[in-house]
């Protein structure tokens, strides 16, 4: 009874799929392209070029910028550096674009970060653990990993569980940084686990409360804060927002995701570049979809 079915969603090939096994025919896709969360109009993309210049400026090196600028020129729509036939658009020829242009980066969360005064890290995400387990065998002098995951250890496998246990320097807390104590709704689940103060309940997967690094930081008489990771599920301005204080005074090494929300591309940096005195800044880039962006700020004095 329909003369056309409009899908306007970035699942559209399945849901076509469905209503084609179902025996209907007419339907069309709007503007499948820009229903990808990361992809950018053309206009929308000019709107920001001042802001996303304005990053490209704040960036310590000629690798830094090129690698930022391909990730920006990948968002864009029709952009011959991805294949955006698929529900995550996928970066084309990857390899070659990871041993060329991404050659001087290795390891997500590892890289530009000055590894010898880390004693204290903050990290939020921790989701299976992995991070963890590199962080104990990347930093020579660790004493402690204050690790923040909604789900608590349930991700964890239980012989990474151990290991971190047996290294009596890792504290996972069933807790999600925000920029204050509350209780929120969670949506999602596994590695997209999110807290969304706005859910509706149809999409409510749970509730976790919340603290901001500087309440932690207070109540637990936490001397010394190295090194803040933050991959929260595009909650990284209200992390930072409620880790002030404690950046101010502690100076830590910072590495943050700037790709959950599509704005965050340019949004966090600035951001960042405004809240931090006498940073630099680096970014890497650990995948072949357009998620895996990591913004890295370090102390001026630390890299003298």
């Amino acid at each position: 009874t329909y003369d056309l079915i409009l899908i306007a969603s970035a699942w559209w090939r399945e849901i076509a799929a469905g209503l084609n096994r179902d025996g209907v025919a007419d339907v069309a896709a709007a503007s499948p392209v820009l229903w990808h969360k990361y992809i950018y109009s053309k206009e929308e993309m000019e709107k920001a070029k001042a802001s996303l210049d304005a990053v490209e400026n704040m960036l310590a090196s000629d690798e830094d910028k090129a690698v930022y600028r391909f990730m920006v020129n990948a968002r864009l729509e029709n952009s011959p550096l991805v294949n955006t036939d698929a529900i995550s658009p996928q970066i084309v020829d990857y390899l070659h674009i990871r041993q060329t242009l991404f050659s001087h980066l290795t390891g997500q969360y590892l890289d530009f970060v000055v590894r010898k005064p880390v004693e204290t890290i903050f990290h939020a995400g921790v989701f299976d653990g992995t991070d963890c387990l590199n962080f104990l065998q990347i930093f020579p002098n660790l004493k402690a990993i204050h690790g923040f995951e909604p789900q608590g250890e349930e991700r964890i496998r239980p012989d990474t569980l151990a290991r971190l246990r047996d290294s009596g320097k890792v504290h996972i807390h069933a807790k999600g940084l925000w920029s204050s104590s509350q209780v929120f709704p969670l949506t999602g689940r596994g590695s997209h686990t999110a807290i969304d103060p706005e859910a509706s309940p149809h999409k409510t997967t749970g509730s976790i409360e919340t603290v901001s690094i500087d309440e932690f930081v207070a109540a637990r008489f936490v001397e010394k804060v190295d090194y803040i990771c933050l991959d929260v599920e595009r909650a990284e301005q209200r992390v930072l927002d409620g880790a002030r204080k404690t950046i101010a005074e502690h100076r830590p090494q910072l590495a943050v995701c700037i790709y959950h929300r599509k704005e965050d591309i340019f949004r966090l940096p600035l951001s960042m570049n405004d809240m931090l005195d006498n940073y630099v800044f680096h970014i890497g880039h650990y995948f072949n979809f357009l998620n895996e962006t990591v913004l890295y700020a370090l102390p001026q004095e630390l890299v003298d």
